[in-house]
């Protein structure tokens, strides 16, 4: 990787192979990733919402804001990755993690995802088998409220 900084620029130009991305002063991980959570029709219910990419960079952070909610005192969680646009291994097995702890505590898991590269990364790393998966969020609450 590449750094440059123009001398008097209020940004730096960082390059990674093929990609180049401009990087604003003050910008940190955290900033590429959001958790929102909130209540769901059915009662018992948490969906949360995740936006942004998953990778090396913010997945600490991810795990930081997940780690109230699994366990609590929800009997299901909805975690909706539909803004999800890339998860890396690291955030794989962050999934993984957070489906073995809610079934140990006796929490209903489920994973909503829909961008083709998040789903590929899901099957060929086997772990669409072992993170429990519906095709929407309302698909998923009603899965949950069972």
């Amino acid at each position: 990787m590449i750094a440059r900084h123009r001398r008097g620029s209020s940004s730096s130009l960082r390059l990674a192979g093929d990609r180049v991305r401009l990087i604003s002063p003050g910008w940190s991980p955290e900033q590429s990733l959001t958790v929102t959570a909130r209540s769901s029709s059915a009662e018992g219910v948490l969906v949360l919402r995740v936006v942004g990419e998953v990778d090396l960079a913010t997945v600490g952070s991810l795990r930081e804001q997940l780690q109230p909610y699994v366990p609590s005192e929800h009997r299901g969680v909805v975690l909706d990755c539909t803004e999800v646009s890339f998860l890396a291994g690291c955030g794989i097995g962050l999934l993984i993690e957070i489906a073995e702890q809610a079934s140990t505590n006796g929490m209903m898991l489920r994973l909503v995802a829909q961008s083709r590269l998040v789903l590929r990364a899901l099957q060929i790393t086997l772990t669409d088998q072992q993170v429990p998966r519906a095709s929407t969020v309302a698909e998923a609450i009603a899965q949950c409220a069972l």
